[in-house]
């Protein structure tokens, strides 16, 4: 039997939940993962490649829209789904026909800490350096910040810990999402660093591209702009704000963590 695995996502948590589902079971299935499926087209095109004898398809998407066409795919061709909002071993149980082994070893999946870990994982991956401003109005923190403000390192560092994060890079020559003022501002987090030390990374990312050390990117004057640009927003939003120079991504997570329990917005911290 052939496993499918679609996601608008990385598909960690997911991938997670069916293998755990199969090993209550004694099949023979082969998994195939279609991973960053976030386009009606995309997903269309995928289906249309797929032989539909003796399969299962789960799936996770954000969009409803995405999940109602997987559903009337399904339902044309007679194919059995698993929606991961919907997901219990019972129904999987009831597509093959059998009950789930029995097994002291095996824990609760859905709702143990690793599964919620791999879920905000999916989430930061999705939401990484503004991919998609929806993911703000859905995340616990929102990071901020000019790039090479190490906001990539601190959301996945974060995301092991629990935390569903979206981190959107402020770029001076464009407008600061809207979704951004939507939310809780004390949900925002933005980071500043000194403008000398961007420099050197930034001087070093080049280094490492191969790309010249003139790029407009590293240059002071684009700097100051962008750090002034972060700040007066940041100043707009009334955010916690983190300087991050000589911080380590351990230590800025720490600060946060705390801010986040002072406030008592943390929901789903690391026990």
């Amino acid at each position: 039997m052939d496993i499918y695995i679609i996601s608008d996502t990385a598909g960690l948590a997911i991938s997670e939940i069916v293998h755990f589902s199969l090993s209550k079971f004694d099949i023979n299935s082969n998994i195939i993962i279609k991973s960053q499926v976030k386009e009606i087209d995309e997903l269309s095109d995928l289906l249309a490649s797929i032989k539909t004898d003796n399969i299962i398809i789960y799936h996770s998407f954000q969009d409803s829209k995405m999940s109602a066409y997987i559903k009337t795919f399904a339902q044309t061709k007679e194919i059995e789904t698993i929606d991961l909002m919907a997901y219990s071993i019972n129904s999987l149980s009831k597509i093959l026909n059998q009950k789930p082994l029995d097994n002291p070893n095996f824990i609760n999946a859905y709702d143990s800490n690793h599964m919620r870990r791999l879920d905000a994982l999916d989430f930061a991956i999705k939401y990484d350096d503004g991919a998609d401003f929806r993911g703000i109005k859905f995340c616990d923190i929102a990071i901020i910040g000019v790039s090479r403000s190490s906001k990539t390192p601190l959301s996945m560092y974060l995301a092991s810990k629990g935390l569903r994060v979206s981190n959107i890079p402020l770029i001076v020559d464009s407008k600061a999402p809207r979704e951004l003022f939507e939310i809780d501002p004390r949900r925002i987090i933005g980071l500043t660093i000194d403008k000398g030390r961007l420099k050197s990374v930034r001087d070093e990312r080049l280094k490492s591209l191969k790309l010249s050390s003139d790029s407009i990117y590293s240059s002071r004057e684009r700097i100051d702009a962008e750090l002034k640009y972060a700040d007066d927003l940041m100043k707009d939003l009334g955010c916690f704000v983190i300087d991050v120079t000589y911080r380590s991504i351990e230590e800025t997570s720490d600060i946060i963590i705390n801010y986040l329990n002072k406030n008592k917005l943390l929901e789903r911290k690391e026990k």
